[in-house]
């Protein structure tokens, strides 16, 4: 079975470049473009995540303390 990333990004041809990139490498991706979307995600078995910054409902820093609260210990990048 294939790593799964988490990419969190809300540029559309940011995140389908890294989305193919990743993939042709063999690694499994999940895309969320909104932190609402990307807590759906979380019960995923995710060996990382790519999170942007800046995103349309609130910042990646907030979510990353979120993780951190859940007692998740995946990397994020």
């Amino acid at each position: 079975m294939a790593d799964k990333i988490l990419l969190v990004e809300d540029d559309f041809a940011l995140a389908m470049g890294t989305e193919y990139a990743l993939q042709s490498e063999g690694y499994e991706v999940v895309c969320a473009d909104t932190l609402e979307k990307a807590r759906a995600l979380l019960k995923e078995d995710l060996s990382l995540i790519l999170l942007d910054v800046m995103l349309p409902d609130g910042n990646g820093y907030s979510f990353c303390k979120e993780v951190r609260q859940k007692g998740m210990e995946v990397p994020i990048i």
